[in-house]
């Protein structure tokens, strides 16, 4: 990362690179909360949560929705591996409620579909905090 305090960050798809951006801070929905980054941050790789992706640049704060992934932190940057990165507003509240009420009738009667069905509801949900 370099020396003026500013976190250069890149965020691909499967698809392409979504975004590539240098900022003064990115806050990242981790599984198990959610991790704030700056310059000078130490070196690291978690595994993504699905929630906002906060970027904040002298422009204002810019907001997306990640959909799990990873994040690695370097000294050179931000890193971020996502299956999908959308805008908020691109996030269809009744789409996303129907997709939590399916979500809610899956079946879970291995170890496989309990994690799958978790997986999903955990996707669902955090759509429909969202979604507008």
């Amino acid at each position: 990362m370099s020396t003026d305090n500013k976190v250069h960050c890149i965020v691909v798809t499967p698809e392409k690179t979504e975004l590539d951006t240098t900022c003064d801070s990115i806050v990242v929905p981790m599984f198990d909360g959610e991790l704030g980054i700056q310059s000078g941050r130490a070196p690291m790789v978690g595994r993504l949560g699905f929630g906002l992706i906060k970027i904040k640049s002298n422009s204002g704060v810019a907001e997306w929705f990640v959909d799990g992934g990873f994040v690695q932190v370097t000294r050179e940057g931000v890193y971020v591996l996502t299956d999908r990165l959308l805008k908020p507003d691109q996030i269809d509240r009744k789409e996303a409620e129907a997709d939590l009420d399916k979500a809610m009738t899956m079946v879970s009667n291995s170890p496989e579909s309990a994690s799958l069905k978790e997986r999903t509801l955990t996707q669902a949900r955090a759509k429909v905090r969202l979604a507008k």
